[in-house]
């Protein structure tokens, strides 16, 4: 199916789209899509957390998308950027389609120790961990066990701040409430990381080409778990690829048993030649926007149409195969750099049309 067709079968839906912009940096421009509309939280003062669930159930917003849909005479389709059980009463309430799936299925997938367990349960390689307390004795035991400095994840969190690093008790005990069950497992050195996007179909999977995740730069985080940008391509080896595209597919097999459809990522650790994969991101991906834009650049049919689609249960075909050549499009290029401030927030937004780094391990980002 070509980016017009579908595109003009968005467009001719009854349905009219509204996207919940709760953070300026998670915008997309798509002015192709006539029926498509975006809620700005910055519009509503009131609201000081970027929470999708609070933007939709503001009174004055929900006032807005009713008069709208009398005055167009479509239904409502709304697209949160993140799905929370909140967005899925509101929609069921107005009886508004939800765009994306449900609030459980998406807090289970993005639960760091369920996901651990998942991915042990189905045999995907992972790096070496423990699920166990928090407390000084297991800290101990656990780096006999692995080595002296740690990783140590909770449940949930974002830009990395679930995720803390430590050689010694005392850098740790303050960071995470005692008796919280955490992940232990090894600080893994000289590695990097990737991240696909990708779109769960009822005609099968359909993967982006890997992208090199900008992970722990200096002077763009102090965090050395937070993600800074991405670039495609990876630069990474032709058997790391095929190895992320073969993880992929059996991990979309598990999202299929459990009724997941649409829009996610993953992202992986790559280590002496090994792909482990490390989390999901079971929504849109904060690289959506971006790759949106090269995909369009491509004329290619975006992922993001085929995530409207399977949400709001449009009518249409694809030619499958043809689809999943953009897997390995070498004219997918470019760099979005995301450097986040004292708080961890992202702060700017730099679009490049080229690769900043020629390699994946060390990082190098040209100075400009």
């Amino acid at each position: 199916m070509s980016k017009i067709n579908l595109e003009n079968i968005i467009n001719q839906s009854p349905y009219i789209f509204f996207f919940l912009v709760v953070d300026k940096f998670l915008d997309i421009e798509i002015p192709q899509l006539k029926n498509f509309e975006k809620i700005y939280l910055s519009d509503y003062s009131s609201i000081k957390e970027k929470n999708s669930g609070k933007l939709l159930s503001n009174p004055k917003i929900i006032d807005y998308i009713l008069k709208k849909s009398q005055k167009t005479k479509l239904i409502p389709a709304i697209i949160p950027f993140k799905p929370s059980a909140k967005i899925d009463l509101i929609c069921q309430k107005y009886n508004w389609i939800n765009i994306s799936n449900p609030g459980p299925i998406n807090r289970f997938l993005e639960d760091k120790i369920k996901f651990a367990k998942l991915c042990q349960k189905y045999k995907l390689p992972t790096i070496p961990f423990t699920i166990d307390t928090f407390s000084h004795q297991n800290f101990l035991k656990y780096q006999k066990l692995y080595n002296k400095k740690l990783v140590l994840q909770t449940h949930f969190g974002w830009a990395g701040n679930s995720t803390f690093s430590a050689e010694s008790w005392d850098e740790i005990k303050d960071k995470i409430s005692s008796n919280v069950i955490v992940k232990y497992s090894p600080f893994i050195q000289s590695s990097y990381s990737l991240l696909n996007n990708c779109c769960l179909t009822k005609f099968g999977l359909i993967q982006s080409p890997p992208a090199l995740q900008y992970t722990g730069i200096f002077p763009y985080t102090k965090n050395p778990f937070t993600t800074v940008g991405r670039q495609w391509p990876s630069f990474a080896p032709l058997k790391i690829i095929k190895e992320i595209n073969k993880i992929t597919e059996n991990f979309s097999k598990i999202l299929k048993e459990i009724n997941y459809k649409g829009f996610f990522g993953l992202d992986f650790l790559i280590y002496k030649n090994k792909v482990f994969l490390l989390e999901c991101n079971p929504r849109l991906t904060a690289s959506f926007s971006f790759y949106t834009k090269m995909e369009q650049k491509q004329n290619i049919t975006p992922l993001f149409y085929f995530h409207i689609a399977e949400l709001s249960k449009i009518d249409y075909q694809i030619n499958l195969k043809q689809e999943q050549l953009r897997f390995n499009n070498k004219k997918i290029i470019g760099s979005e750099l995301t450097p986040k401030d004292k708080n961890n927030y992202t702060c700017q937004k730099l679009n490049f049309d080229y690769p900043l780094s020629k390699t994946t391990n060390p990082i190098s980002l040209k100075k400009k």
